[in-house]
């Protein structure tokens, strides 16, 4: 049988949930719905990546684990596969969102990273010296929460994950203390570039985030009342992959319900 592509979500909370967090945990939900959706309609499987090899989440975050390990939970449960996307639980691919397995090859694939500058900047230099002084190429940055990858990269992953291991003190002083700017996406990148990881790159209406900074959120107000009227917010208009991030974090649950309220019955 022929291997196909996977989808696979990190979706994995605290055992002490903090409700307040994210207003809530629905979201997490709402995510696994839509995906669910998207891959039954595309003929793909989706798999919940639930469980991390280290059990200490606070020093070992789920962000960073998912890619320690993803190849091992795989084989485990014995889900074969051609590529994988590892797309975050905070993500709703819109009902009719292009198969864009088709627009990938065997290389590493993902999306740019151009909704915060400052913060990239920021974690870039930060994290610098621990790849001891190795010249990032911030145009060729990518967002960590939507990577499409296969088994040509599981030494890649393995290689990084000895690598967080064996500095793992440093690296929470500087995802805690002196940086504080991302846990595993600019690390990442770093040994992506530093290993020269052959990534291709797709077109940012895959991975639409920090949506209140686009002023996706809103409509176009202009034609209210006119026979042109139309609420929908941009977002939804002209994006294929919503990510609910790069605002209050306690916002998250509530507009990812409202938009689930909106559009939900599109996935029936």
């Amino acid at each position: 049988m022929m291997k196909k592509p996977i989808v696979v979500i990190p979706s994995i909370t605290p055992k002490n949930k903090n409700l307040d967090k994210f207003g809530g945990w629905n979201w997490m939900d709402i995510s696994k719905k839509a995906w669910k959706y998207w891959c039954g309609k595309n003929g793909y499987e989706l798999v919940i990546y639930d469980k991390c090899t280290l059990e200490d989440l606070n020093k070992y975050r789920v962000t960073i684990q998912r890619w320690f390990d993803i190849h091992d939970f795989l084989d485990e449960k014995g889900i074969e596969y051609s590529n994988v996307l590892m797309v975050d639980a905070c993500s709703i691919p819109k009902w009719d969102c292009p198969d864009f397995f088709k627009l990938t090859g065997d290389n590493l694939c993902g999306v740019i990273e151009l909704d915060n500058l400052k913060w990239v900047y920021e974690s870039v230099q930060g994290y610098k010296d621990i790849f001891n002084g190795f010249e990032l190429d911030i145009n060729k940055y990518i967002y960590s929460g939507w990577v499409i990858f296969n088994e040509s990269h599981r030494e890649l992953f393995s290689k990084f994950k000895k690598f967080y291991l064996d500095n793992t003190e440093e690296f929470i002083k500087l995802q805690t203390e002196t940086v504080n700017r991302g846990t595993c996406q600019t690390p990442l990148n770093y040994f992506i570039q530093m290993n020269n990881i052959k990534v291709d790159f797709i077109p940012q209406t895959f991975r639409l985030s920090h949506l209140h900074r686009r002023e996706a959120l809103k409509h176009n107000w202009q034609m209210d009342g006119t026979q042109y009227e139309d609420k929908t917010p941009f977002f939804i208009k002209y994006g294929y992959i919503w990510v609910f991030s790069g605002f209050a974090k306690e916002h998250r649950n509530s507009l990812m319900e409202q938009t689930w309220n909106l559009v939900g019955e599109k996935y029936a």
